[in-house]
């Protein structure tokens, strides 16, 4: 194919290419029919006439096909050097700064949410259009991002489903486990708090036996008191006479057992206080080896809380003899003992009645058992 602006190159057998050249010349270079005639005996190249200017030529039409040659693609860019195929796109330009969005295709049905083969949306539901070098077509990935969007939904449910189904069977076998086995708690073979009506505490002691009373049977200047136990379970408290012919000892005590299992019974408190009412009897009526007192004397009192009992006993040491009345009272899980003793004879004291101890004894208990009646309980 010949450059363009070149004249096409001239063949030896054709008669007329000179006169076609010629025809291509202005008036004045052409040569007349006499001139070419009379230079034909002539040497060749003697009178030559020069070649005319062939840049002088009309410029040829660019062939069609030839059309993008006639433009530079390193020129200044303007917009009426563009060539025509460069027209307007079909999608608005916008910022390279993500992917493109293909405008939806028409349906040949009319439906208007039809795209198209790969036609697909991504991830985000754009479409990532890519440039055809062929023909300046955009493609996009829809179909792809599309397909992989759909299969994270469902991977992400298949997850959620798998575990909902473990953490219900999680569930369900632990309740299943706790059913099994479970087992109803055996009821204790004991009691282990306080029964109602039990009581939580007994009363001081030293203030449970009024002055009244300690002056009655207890009588004296120097009298004097001791607290020997005090807490909100058990109180213990004595008072003194020693004034010739006096010698007189007044003793108040006051406890609320627990509840104890190796107790009688249930083992609640109040058979405690029982076990403790009946081996305080057995304590005096068989008193240890060895021991300053004798044998006691006991009998029943009727009238004064649940359980009562008094003991009669009189000591010989060392010339001197003292009698010795014990008065113990129980009242649900609480146990009062009162023991009031005074010197017989012996170093100038005494004579002290016997009945005279056991009104003192009984006194005091009967106000020692007041104050515990208005105690808290359970």
């Amino acid at each position: 194919m010949a450059q363009q602006g070149m004249p096409p190159r001239r063949h030896a057998r054709d008669p007329d290419a000179g006169r076609r050249d010629d025809d291509r010349l202005p008036p004045s270079d052409r040569v007349s029919p006499s001139d070419r005639s009379s230079r034909a005996g002539r040497a060749p190249g003697a009178d030559r006439a020069p070649r005319p200017d062939r840049s002088r030529r009309a410029e040829r039409h660019p062939r069609p096909d030839r059309a993008w040659q006639q433009f530079d693609a390193f020129a200044p860019e303007s917009e009426a050097d563009l060539p025509p195929w460069a027209g307007p796109s079909i999608s608005p330009a916008r910022p390279q700064t993500g992917t493109l969005r293909r405008p939806a295709r028409s349906r040949p049905d009319g439906d208007e949410d039809y795209r198209g083969h790969g036609d697909d949306g991504d991830l985000n539901g754009q479409a990532a259009e890519t440039a055809d070098p062929a023909g300046g077509r955009l493609h996009s990935g829809r179909r792809r991002g599309r397909a992989a969007a759909t299969r994270l939904r469902k991977s992400r449910r298949r997850v959620y489903r798998l575990g909902g189904t473990a953490i219900a069977l999680c569930v369900i076998a632990a309740g299943i486990t706790a059913i099994v086995t479970h087992h109803s708690p055996k009821p204790a073979p004991y009691v282990t708090t306080l029964l109602r009506g039990e009581f939580k505490s007994v009363p001081d002691a030293c203030n449970s036996v009024s002055t009244s009373v300690l002056n009655q049977y207890v009588p004296g200047a120097g009298r004097t008191s001791t607290s020997e136990m005090a807490s909100s379970t058990d109180s213990q408290c004595s008072f003194t006479v020693d004034a010739r012919p006096n010698f007189l000892v007044l003793e108040a005590a006051a406890e609320a057992y627990e509840p104890f299992a190796a107790a009688t019974a249930d083992g609640s408190a109040t058979a405690n206080a029982q076990d403790n009412f009946v081996l305080a009897q057995q304590g005096l009526a068989h008193p240890p080896k060895r021991s300053p007192l004798p044998a006691a004397q006991i009998s029943k009192v009727p009238g004064l809380g649940q359980q009562a009992f008094m003991a009669f006993q009189d000591e010989h040491v060392t010339g001197i003899v003292t009698d010795v009345v014990t008065l113990v009272v129980r009242e649900r899980n609480v146990v009062i003992t009162v023991s009031m003793s005074g010197q017989e004879s012996g170093h100038g004291f005494g004579p002290v009645p016997v009945a005279t101890l056991q009104a003192g004894a009984r006194a005091a208990a009967k106000e020692v058992l007041a104050k515990v009646l208005v105690q808290p309980t359970a």
